[in-house]
């Protein structure tokens, strides 16, 4: 009998590089919420919720910020109204947090602060700041990998940081990749967690530092105003810079520009801390078709070929 391997068994066979596989997002909003009128976190929880329900004109609302990504976040026993919004598109990201009487609050929400980089009010009110904080997709009626994977991922993080800095959350995106997860408040997402990544994972973040061979992109480059290609293809040299020249601290490189020389071809160049210069090519092409989610249809899928040019 042929066995059937499930996406994320598929994905780590082949040894698919991460780097460069998250869609990009300059604010996350999370909303705690079983979703119960929606029948539970369902496989589209997200763009079910933004056309029809009550939580439609929450998720408009929030959805009006240039480049939003909403997740809805759960963690067991739970019966709260939290809600995080991370700001990453800065030189100093941050995350806060508010605990929700109702969710009409959500539309009291003055979503021109975010842009303006002051501390977000919700319905008159000062959100407050908090150091960090995890998420790990564990939709498994999104696909049944992010369950199985990301479940384990979730009780080991609770375990490592405390179950007050992580919480389980609706589909990040690439559930072959997972466990998949994000660390705020940079915004880093990692992709093929296992529960054994955790405490590395957890004590690089508190240090400063990224894991790059679990790296798969992460929140908007402060000042730069990216298309989806351009951003991977900058997350996708970040992570080969960074190996070549042994740059694990998160602030050790800056991006300095992104230039597209043909359809498939950019030009990413970062700046390091002592501002010498790192010049990587990157050149998207696609692969062999692959199970993007478990039971669809394989179908190629970008992957990013990185050559670093100069060090200056």
């Amino acid at each position: 009998m042929q066995m059937t391997m499930t996406c994320a068994e598929e994905s780590r066979a082949a040894e698919e590089t991460l780097a460069g596989t998250f869609k990009p997002a300059d604010t996350f909003f999370l909303i705690e919420s079983s979703l119960s009128e929606y029948g539970g976190w369902g496989g589209e929880t997200v763009k079910t919720a933004a056309t029809s329900g009550n939580f439609a004109p929450y998720l408009r609302h929030l959805q009006s910020a240039p480049r939003a990504k909403v997740l809805f976040i759960r963690r067991p026993q739970s019966q709260e109204k939290s809600f995080y919004i991370a700001v990453t598109n800065q030189a100093s990201p941050r995350i806060y947090h508010a605990a929700l009487s109702d969710y009409d609050e959500l539309l009291q929400l003055d979503i021109s602060s975010l842009a303006a980089d002051r501390r977000p009010r919700i319905n008159g009110r000062e959100m407050t700041e908090v150091d960090e904080l995890y998420t790990v997709c564990t939709n498994g009626r999104h696909d049944p990998c992010c369950a199985a994977y990301g479940t384990p991922v979730y009780h080991e993080l609770a375990a490592q940081t405390g179950q007050e800095r992580v919480w389980q959350t609706t589909h990040i995106g690439g559930h072959r990749m997972a466990a998949t997860m994000i660390a705020f408040p940079q915004g880093i997402v990692y992709g093929h967690v296992d529960p054994q990544d955790v405490e590395a994972i957890v004590t690089n973040q508190r240090a400063g530092f990224m894991l790059t061979h679990k790296y798969r992109g992460r929140g908007a480059y402060a000042g730069h105003q990216l298309d989806e290609a351009a951003h991977k293809a900058a997350c996708a040299a970040e992570a080969v810079i960074r190996e070549r020249i042994g740059a694990y601290r998160i602030d050790d490189l800056r991006l300095d520009t992104v230039e597209q020389n043909s359809d498939d071809i950019w030009r990413v160049r970062f700046i390091d801390a002592d501002g010498g210069a790192h010049t990587a090519e990157v050149k998207t092409q696609m692969s062999s078709p692959r199970q993007t989610s478990c039971g669809d249809a394989p179908k190629p899928m970008p992957q990013h070929d990185v050559s670093l040019l100069a060090a200056t």
